[in-house]
This record gives C-alpha cells, sequence and structure tokens, in this order.
C-alpha cells in the first residue's frame, strides 16, 4: 500500500444517523491531521452531501478499510478480505440467541484478521470478555466531533418542559412509543410540552404535541434552543447525539442505557434519568442536571494519539501542522452532521 492511498471508511446512506454522522466526521478529522481519507459504499453516493466514492471501482489490496456492519462486507464482496481490514463496533451484542450468537462469532473472528475499535470503554470491556476474541485487537476510541471545541460549555437552566428535542430512526431500539407515552403523560398533567422529533418517516403517525422533522433535517439548530434532548434506548454505543446537545449547552434526559452513558457521565457531564412511570417527565424538570460539560475529552488533540494507535498510523508533526491549516476542513463544519 502506497503512503498516498486514502483510508477507505465504508459508509453506504441509509438515514439521518449516528454511523452516518460520525462515518463522516471521521474522514474530515483523519484529513485535519493530514491523513488522506475517502467515504465509499457500492455504487457510490453521498452521505450528508458528502462524496462517496464507488467501492467496486477502487484497488482494495493492501489498503486500510474501516467497516462498520457486517452487511459491509457481503456488500463489498471477497475483495474485502485483500484489504487491511478495520472493524469499528458501534453497538453492544444485542437481540435473540440467534442473532447474538452470530454477532459473537463475526466480531471474534474480525479480532483475528485487524483491530477492532470500540467507540467507548464501556464497550470495549463487553467486547474483551468475549470467549474467543482476541483482546489485544480491541481499541477503545470516541468518534470525532470537530475541531476548534470550546474546553467546557454550560449547561442551560430550563423552567419548564416546553420544547423537547428527540433523535432517533425507525425501529424498536430508540424507544420513540415510550417517549410518545410520556409527552401524553405530561400533557395529560396540564403541561403544555412540545417534541420534535428527527430521524422518522414523515408520514409515521404520532399523537398531539409531537412533531416530526423533516427526513434528513439537522437537528443542531433545534438543540440550540431546547429545554432538554431526550434519549430513551433500548441499548446505544456511545450516544453521539448527547455530544452534539452538550455542544448546544442543552440539557440531556436518558434512560439508564447501555452501554456509552456511564463513560459520558464520566468524561463530559452529567443526564437526569427517566424512566417508564406516566410522571417521568414531570420528576425530570425539578432535577435538572446544573453545572457545565467538559468537551477535553473529545479535542482533536485528545483524541488524535487513539485513533492513531489504533489504526497503525505515522504521521510526521508537518503533515500535521499542514492540514490544521486547511481551511475546507477546520472550525465547526463536521459538527452540523
Amino acid at each position: 500500500m502506497s503512503a498516498d492511498d486514502p483510508i477507505l471508511i465504508y459508509c453506504r446512506w441509509e438515514a439521518a444517523g449516528g454511523i452516518e454522522r460520525v462515518s463522516l466526521r471521521l474522514r474530515d478529522f483523519l484529513r485535519r491531521h493530514g491523513v488522506a481519507a475517502e467515504l465509499v459504499c457500492r455504487g457510490g453516493g453521498e452521505v450528508y452531501g458528502a462524496r462517496a466514492l464507488p467501492v467496486e471501482a477502487l484497488k482494495l489490496r493492501g489498503r486500510r478499510l474501516v467497516v462498520s456492519r457486517k452487511r459491509d462486507l457481503l456488500e463489498i464482496g471477497p475483495r474485502a478480505l485483500t484489504a487491511r481490514l478495520v472493524y469499528w463496533r458501534h453497538v453492544p451484542v444485542v437481540g435473540g440467541v440467534a442473532r447474538r450468537g452470530l454477532d459473537r462469532a463475526f466480531i471474534e473472528a474480525m479480532s483475528h484478521i485487524g483491530p477492532v475499535i470500540c467507540v467507548c470503554d464501556e464497550l470495549a470491556r463487553d467486547i474483551s470478555g468475549l470467549p474467543f476474541v482476541r483482546r489485544r485487537a480491541i481499541r477503545s476510541a470516541l468518534s470525532p466531533v470537530a475541531a476548534n471545541l470550546p474546553a467546557s460549555v454550560a449547561i442551560r437552566a430550563s423552567a419548564e418542559m416546553g420544547h423537547l428535542v428527540h433523535v432517533g430512526r425507525p425501529g424498536r431500539q430508540k424507544r420513540f412509543d415510550l417517549i410518545c407515552v410520556a409527552i401524553g403523560d405530561a400533557r395529560a398533567q396540564g403541561h403544555r410540552v412540545q417534541l420534535t422529533a428527527f430521524g422518522y418517516p414523515a408520514d409515521q403517525p404520532v399523537p398531539e404535541g409531537v412533531t416530526l422533522a423533516p427526513p434528513g433535517a439537522d437537528p443542531q439548530p433545534a438543540l440550540a434552543s431546547a429545554d432538554a434532548l431526550v434519549v430513551w434506548s433500548d441499548y446505544e454505543g456511545f450516544p453521539t447525539i448527547m455530544v452534539e446537545a452538550a455542544l448546544a449547552g442543552c440539557p440531556i434526559l436518558a434512560n439508564g442505557f447501555h452501554t456509552g452513558r456511564a463513560d459520558f457521565v464520566r468524561r463530559i457531564g452529567p443526564v437526569t434519568e427517566i424512566d417508564p412511570s406516566p410522571d417521568t417527565l414531570t420528576r425530570a424538570f425539578t432535577r435538572l442536571a446544573r453545572g457545565r460539560y467538559d468537551l477535553t475529552g473529545v479535542w482533536d488533540e485528545a483524541l488524535w494519539p487513539v485513533w492513531q494507535e489504533a489504526l497503525g498510523l505515522e504521521i510526521s508533526v508537518e503533515c500535521r501542522d499542514l492540514a490544521r491549516s486547511d481551511a475546507d476542513t477546520t472550525g465547526l463544519r463536521a459538527s452540523k452532521v
């Protein structure tokens, strides 16, 4: 592999979701540090407006190829095995017996092929506990956010639950059904709460007080003024949307999902817990977290050595300085997705 060959990050647009956001951010992050990187997918396409090259037109042998889903390898085909594969694991092992067994076997196999990068420490500990995994292959690296982040952001004070934001996608993982029930309970108690939900099809039925954002809409403007972000999940890897809320100073309401919540609280700041009880939102707003979010743990300077080691990169200081001066890849552009 030539030193000039870009690292390839496989990302096929499926929805305005977390893997799509962090894949584009990883590309931009690597470029900021002097590493050529490209998004790729079968047939080519776009991810949040950024070009993804057609993987079938590229030489893969000997090149670093980052994949996030089992399906990525199926779409690429046997040629994927000629690349230097890096498995980016975003979620814990979940589901029924058959699904869990297949997932475990896949992770274990990938750990014997190349590095397995987990999106938080808690997830890495879980994956390291699998019986046949090669533990030396397991890495933990938070997903990049953007350049030039502030050191900390004050948590915005919210006197009442007027406007809440939720970011999810169709399916059971993001418990939009439970959030809608909680909104209905709060409105029945006389609260004029409104919820804007991102990531769902426009024709999905919703109860009174719930509005669906247009498909692909950017949630960050809403987070900048919302009274709170609501995260209610059966599971997470690391909740990227909570980092975006922290950047906006938005209070966060979250259930006790696994994994990533403990890492967020330890590294970045507090969240207020919610549960399935009928008055959960009312009670949550009497004890919203105060203080500041600490963003130094997701600074480029903090994440770069971790990703450099995880990907086996050796980049000169001159290249890093040159990349950081590139106006096309600095500032908060990447944080918009």
